[in-house]
């Protein structure tokens, strides 16, 4: 979460040019028009509280994700895009139950951010069903990349399909571009992957945190009442996580609804799905 302008602020032309640019690459465009449409949603004198949410947005764009995967990678230990310096062999595998999902673009954006998208490279990038053909044993490492990590149970779930094709014990890293630290720990308790972060998000990084001190009781009670109107199910995140991140390819849905739920009765900024 990041630190909102003071409570009264202007919605200026200025904050506006702000927020455009800060969520100019998410995949489905926000304007100046939607974010006005987005504000009309709350009566007058919460807007003001509506606007700090906005300026409060963690947004995590292409490029800063290509500049994330680039240090994480040159970062392991034993790596080199040399394959004569590397020690043992290594895959890049995206962490997905099936096709399509988050992790499948992570590597893709892990191959144009680290330039390996050439043909001598392709032996790196695998797919989880290749892995018992490939067998990875002790003196290697698999690299397992996905986008974020809310609470651990998605990633202790897959964790799961994946455990069995690893049997001769690789060095097993689980490269995310943020996760909150409650997620990283049940990682690290609950599977052998070793969670190789760049973005960690703390307790005060929940919105309805006691440690969130951006934000008043009341001002917390009243972003509470909006999210339920936006999911009455999950109204402070999946996992009552109450987070204020946006990347530029989905919005977590441990991100509070009131800026992805889009229904009758709520359209959110960040849409998860088209």
């Amino acid at each position: 979460m990041k630190r909102p302008m003071n409570r009264g602020a202007a919605v200026s032309p200025a904050r506006f040019a702000h927020w455009l640019s800060q969520f100019s690459g998410y995949r489905n465009p926000v304007t100046q028009g939607m974010i006005e449409l987005w504000l009309q949603q709350f009566s007058a004198i919460d807007r003001d509280a509506a606007a700090r949410i906005l300026d409060a947005v963690l947004f995590i764009g292409n490029q800063h994700i290509h500049t994330i995967f680039r240090e994480l990678v040159n970062g392991l230990d034993g790596w080199d895009r040399a394959k004569s310096k590397r020690r043992g062999r290594w895959f890049f595998v995206p962490f997905s139950g099936s096709v399509g999902e988050s992790g499948d673009s992570m590597v893709h954006a892990l191959r144009m951010a680290t330039s390996m998208t050439k043909k001598q490279y392709a032996d790196l990038f695998i797919h989880r069903s290749e892995l018992v053909a490939k067998n990875p044993g002790s003196e290697d490492t698999v690299v397992l990349v996905d986008d974020f990590s809310g609470t651990g149970t998605q990633a202790c779930d897959s964790w799961h399909l994946f455990e069995e094709l690893l049997t001769g014990a690789p060095r097993i890293v689980l490269m995310l571009i943020a996760a909150t630290e409650d997620a990283l720990a049940r990682i690290i308790d609950e599977t052998k992957m070793e969670p190789v972060c760049a973005t960690t998000l703390r307790r005060r990084d929940n919105i309805f945190h006691d440690d969130c001190h951006y934000f008043t009781p009341g001002e917390k009670n009243t972003v509470l009442n909006y999210c339920r109107r936006a999911d009455q199910r999950q109204p402070r995140g999946y996992g009552d996580a109450g987070l204020l991140v946006v990347l530029a390819h989905r919005t977590p849905n441990n991100t509070i609804p009131i800026l992805h739920a889009t229904h009758d009765e709520w359209h959110g900024l960040f849409p998860r799905n088209d």
